[in-house]
Order: C-alpha cells, then sequence, then structure tokens
C-alpha cells in the first residue's frame, strides 16, 4: 500500500510538472499569436458550433455572460468574430467566424498542435498508446464522478 502511495505521489508530482511545460509553451504560443488562452477557447467555440449567443457561449466556458462579452469584443475588435443580428430574436446577436479568423484559424490550431505534440515525441508509438488507454480511463472515471454528483445535487 505505501508503494501505491509513493507511485501516485510520483504521479501527481509529473501531472504538475507536464502542466507547467503545457503552460509555460502555449504562453510563448499566445505571445507570438496576440492573443490569450480564453480568446482562442471562444474562437474553438465559435467554430464548432458556427454561430451562437453569448449566453450559450458564457454557459459553454464556465463564465457570466459580461466576461463572455468582454471577450469576444477583444475578438470584435482585433476583427476575429462578428456579431450578428439573430433573424429568430432580434434582441439576441449571433457570434461567428470572420473571414480573418477562418483563415488564421487552422494555422493557430496548427502551432497549437505543434507545440503540445512535442511534448510526446519522448514516446514510441506503443507507449504512447497505452499512455492514451490510461489517460482516457482516468478521464472517463472523473467524468463519471462528476456526473454522479451532478444527479445527486438535482
Amino acid at each position: 500500500m505505501e508503494d501505491r502511495k509513493k507511485l501516485i505521489e510520483k504521479i501527481i508530482e509529473s501531472i504538475h510538472a507536464i502542466k507547467h511545460n503545457i503552460a509555460a509553451e502555449m504562453h510563448l504560443l499566445f505571445d507570438e499569436i496576440q492573443m490569450t488562452q480564453s480568446q482562442l477557447l471562444v474562437l474553438h467555440f465559435v467554430k464548432k458550433n458556427k454561430t451562437i449567443n453569448i449566453k450559450d457561449l458564457a454557459n459553454l466556458l464556465g463564465i457570466t455572460s459580461s466576461a463572455a462579452t468582454q471577450i469576444v469584443n477583444g475578438l470584435v475588435n482585433k476583427g476575429l468574430l462578428l456579431r450578428k443580428r439573430n433573424p429568430d430574436d432580434r434582441r439576441t446577436l449571433k457570434i461567428e467566424l470572420s473571414e480573418k479568423s477562418k483563415n488564421q484559424f487552422d494555422s493557430i490550431r496548427s502551432k497549437s498542435f505543434q507545440t503540445l505534440s512535442s511534448l510526446f515525441d519522448v514516446l514510441d508509438n506503443n507507449e504512447l498508446l497505452n499512455y492514451c488507454k490510461l489517460n482516457n480511463k482516468i478521464a472517463d472515471s472523473i467524468m463519471l464522478k462528476a456526473q454522479t454528483k451532478k444527479k445527486k445535487t438535482i
């Protein structure tokens, strides 16, 4: 049992080291593309949903509508997002990607992938597959616990 505890402690330490390394690498990337992590995440959700309103975007991000509006405003000012009237409800606006961001999005995503994928260069294909399976097992367990907890609070 003591050995398991020590192994888990080592894993937690390595997770923190990996997280720190990823944060540092991504910080450099965000400086290069002159964008924040939140802005990139907003672009991702808007691209995924084609169009979205502020309220739904805020819910996806887990932030307030006013915080989502501030992020969107910054992206509109950079010419990366467009606000359009919702034809179904004239009181609300739909957010969508501009042509500029459509052209830049794949490049930004590619840079992001290159930055992060290099962390796994130390693993051969079999090790990477095993790591992926173990990581998914832990992530699935976390999601299941979260869903169970959410059902208990409802």
